[in-house]
């Protein structure tokens, strides 16, 4: 009896504070195992920047597991297409790195444009939520 009252209590609960949806995805992912791997920490960049100067974009990458691994880290324009930079990060164990990236503005119109850092997923992982950062950065003359 008091499994089902505290399933009803979390479930109304769940309905309250996130939607019905989000609450039945969740309890069914309460039952998957949930293999960390890889993730973006951090990411940073200035919020606004002149037009034809370099913009540092920072991004930090961890290593989730106990183990060494071994990932790709890919940092993108898609408001161009641009690839910023793109290079495996090997990383020792329960460990993270700041990798710095210069994105050359020279040609680009005023406006807001999308940077976005992706590391690919290690072997076995399924916890993926945390592989893509993104930011907006305005650009002015």
């Amino acid at each position: 009896m008091k499994i089902k009252y505290f399933m009803f209590v979390l479930f109304v609960w769940c309905l309250l504070v996130n939607g019905s949806s989000y609450c039945i995805a969740e309890e069914k992912k309460k039952g998957e195992t949930v293999v960390h791997g890889v993730m973006i920490v951090t990411m940073d960049a200035p919020l606004q920047a002149t037009i034809g100067r370099k913009v540092n974009v920072e991004v930090v990458v961890g290593n989730e597991r106990a183990t060494k691994v071994t990932t790709i880290l890919t940092v993108t324009c898609p408001t161009t297409k641009q690839q910023i930079g793109r290079e495996a990060e090997t990383l020792d164990g329960l460990s993270s790195q700041k990798i710095v990236y210069s994105w050359n503005t020279e040609g680009l119109k005023e406006g807001t444009y999308v940077i976005r850092a992706e590391v690919e997923k290690v072997p076995g992982e399924t916890d993926v939520n945390d592989n893509v950062r993104q930011l907006e950065i305005i650009l002015e003359r």
